[in-house]
């Protein structure tokens, strides 16, 4: 599948929105997973796009559990481990996903939507990862996207 991509990035609750209604009735879309699935695609669509484009329009930071973006953080922390199975009210409340960004986000629901939110928490903390870089406790460093950048584009590619 080839992939094109819009210059245009996104609320991050926007993206965890879009798993939410698509994927929530065959997933279990704790929290955590919401917040590893935004951040992988993120870090998938730095590489895909060579850097050029961003997927969303904040920074991840380095949190104890990983990375999180701390808007989407706080817009579901309420959940705790329960399942989300509504949209999470959004600042950005029209913003829409373009038809290119939709497939991007369903290749990577393909990819890593079976994992549980542990499991994909676990993949952002492996040593050289762009979180363990630069975690360290209490501190809540911006993870930057050239860290990001580079990890993702180490990996196996996720389109053919």
């Amino acid at each position: 599948m080839k992939i094109y991509f819009i210059i245009m990035a996104y609320n991050p609750t926007t993206v965890a929105n879009y798993f939410i209604e698509k994927y929530s009735k065959n997933g279990d879309l704790t929290p955590m997973k919401i917040i590893k699935l935004t951040y992988i695609a993120y870090g998938w669509y730095l590489a895909l796009t060579d850097k050029q484009q961003k997927l969303i329009d904040e920074n991840p930071i380095a949190w104890d559990f990983g990375p999180v973006f701390p808007s989407l953080y706080y817009s579901i922390k309420q959940y705790k481990k329960e399942k989300i199975t509504e949209k999470i009210p959004n600042a950005t409340k029209n913003e829409r996903i373009s038809n290119e960004d939709e497939q991007f986000l369903d290749k990577i629901w393909e990819v890593y939507g079976r994992f549980d939110g542990v499991y994909l928490s676990a993949l952002t903390h492996i040593d050289g990862t762009p979180w363990q870089k630069v975690y360290r406790k209490d501190l809540n460093a911006v993870i930057s996207d050239d860290d990001i950048f580079e990890h993702y584009k180490k990996l196996k590619p996720i389109s053919n």
